[in-house]
């Protein structure tokens, strides 16, 4: 029973995880028109109410089985009581009248015995054939005519056998019959997907071109063996497989535990590039990132910078070199180096003068006098000059613009 809840379990996964992926498809389609992918979940789907219907009535099929096999013990058991009660009277009457036949009703009688036995019940044999030995030595001693009782041959009714078409052995059970008629038992069906966990040719198991359905691994599999099965069908029908980079590792990345071009694997938990599939290198620039290199070929023509944390891509428009990201980081917009650990100047003259005109047009009236403006624009560019947290506070924020697409997140 712990093995058919863990079949249960192991649908309701698969259920649910074709929902994740149907939902993450809806709208990404023209309306009215199907998809490989919903033809493909639509397929799992019955594979997985077929299987589910077939565990059900396996489930019912050993109930039943077990409720007639106890109640048949039972009824077998007042037969028993009943048959030896009145084999006893025919016995008793023979005796009495001098007759020879108890011994033929004893080996009669004999015969259904072994007949109605359970064969793995071995005390019930010792009993009964205890108890009709003892009678039929009676019997004899008080017949005196010599018969003895003649060896009786076991009538066991036999079930129909046929042939797997795999090993050619005789078996009861078929295991899976597939559109080609050809037949195989338990043993042979289990190796068929054992042998797909270990070799990608022999993925998916099939008989004459035809597929084995899925979920047939859920009537022949232990609860490893389905999950390393699991695991092998997505490694064997992944289009562009991602495996650990960790030499001692080296582990499938499913699809699903691929984000923003890295690979999570699921044992080691250590990050995979996807592009030149080598340990996640964070802050360095990937030699095989063609879209970056375009991008920061495109930075060094309009003279965008990144800043050194993050890697963000950061565009200055107005204001002084010194830059404060969006992380926290501050640099130096000419160097790219940590604020305040070069020589750079402070301002660029075009845009100093431009954060001075902007500060004269804030102060100064349009209609001014010439000399009121050149005077307020003189005493705006040296309090720039001269104090820097004032300049950077009266214009930080406009100061510059991201480029997300120069960033490496």
């Amino acid at each position: 029973m712990e093995q058919d809840q863990n079949k249960r379990m192991i649908l309701q996964l698969l259920s649910g995880d074709l929902d994740d992926l149907e939902n993450r498809q809806k709208g990404k389609q023209a309306a009215g028109k199907g998809t490989d992918l919903e033809l493909a979940i639509a397929c799992l789907r019955e594979d997985i109410r077929t299987t589910q219907i077939s565990i059900d009535d396996e489930i019912l099929a050993i109930s039943t089985s077990t409720a007639i096999a106890t109640d048949q013990k039972i009824l077998a058991s007042f037969q028993h009581e009943e048959r030896l009660a009145n084999q006893d009277h025919q016995i008793a009457l023979a005796l009495r009248n001098g007759t020879s036949t108890s011994n033929d009703i004893l080996n009669s009688s004999l015969v259904n015995e072994i007949t109605l036995l359970d064969d793995d019940d071995d005390d019930a044999v010792s009993i009964v054939m205890g108890d009709l030995m003892s009678r039929m030595a009676l019997s004899d001693n008080a017949s005196n005519n010599g018969e003895g009782s003649s060896r009786i041959p076991s009538s066991r009714t036999n079930s129909i056998m046929r042939e797997c078409a795999s090993c050619f052995s005789k078996v009861d059970t078929i295991m899976y019959k597939g559109p080609c008629n050809h037949e195989f038992c338990r043993a042979c069906t289990r190796q068929m997907f054992l042998g797909a966990i270990k070799d990608e040719e022999l993925y998916p198991p099939r008989c004459c071109g035809n597929v084995v359905q899925p979920g047939i691994a859920l009537r022949v599999l232990n609860y490893e063996e389905l999950k390393d099965f699991s695991e092998r069908a997505l490694e064997w029908t992944a289009k562009d497989r991602l495996y650990c980079a960790e030499p001692t590792c080296s582990k499938f990345i499913p699809p699903f535990a691929i984000q923003h071009d890295h690979g999570t694997c699921p044992e080691c938990r250590q990050q995979t590039h996807v592009l030149c599939r080598s340990l996640a290198h964070p802050r360095v620039d990937c030699p095989l990132d063609e879209p970056l290199h375009s991008v920061l070929e495109m930075a060094d023509a309009e003279n965008w910078k990144r800043c050194f944390n993050c890697q963000t891509m950061v565009e200055l428009h107005i204001g002084c070199n010194h830059m404060t990201c969006r992380c926290g980081s501050e640099f130096c917009y000419v160097c790219g180096l940590v604020w305040k650990t070069c020589d750079c100047p402070l301002w660029h003259e075009n845009r100093l003068e431009e954060v001075a005109n902007q500060a004269v047009d804030e102060e100064v009236p349009a209609n001014a006098n010439i000399h009121v403006r050149q005077d307020a624009f003189n005493r705006i560019v040296e309090d720039l000059l001269q104090h820097e947290d004032d300049g950077c506070q009266h214009h930080r924020n406009s100061q510059w613009v991201y480029r997300e697409k120069g960033s490496l997140q």
